[in-house]
């Protein structure tokens, strides 16, 4: 079983606005590992349409993702987002 941890702000950076960036980061994963753990560390902003992508990648994704230090307002976010979903 094997696990990396994505440091988002080193990978992306403190504004994950883009859906294309956490697109092009989910594929990018080595389809083998097990599990990775996604570091929110140093995020400052999350746009709805980033939100709503890592969401649909996390979903479909061959591994486990698992969130790491995520600040309060994007948790917040995520979790709109899913009731939004869950009301569809």
């Amino acid at each position: 079983m094997s696990e990396i941890e994505v440091f988002l702000k080193k990978e992306i950076g403190t504004d994950l606005g883009s859906r294309q960036k956490i697109e092009k980061l989910f594929k990018n994963i080595d389809k083998t590992v097990s599990k990775v753990i996604m570091n929110f560390e140093g995020v400052e902003f999350m746009g709805r349409s980033f939100a709503q992508e890592y969401l649909n990648r996390k979903h479909i994704a061959p591994f486990e993702v698992i969130e790491k230090n995520m600040p309060e307002d994007i948790e917040k976010m995520f979790k709109i987002i899913l009731e939004l979903n869950n009301k569809l």
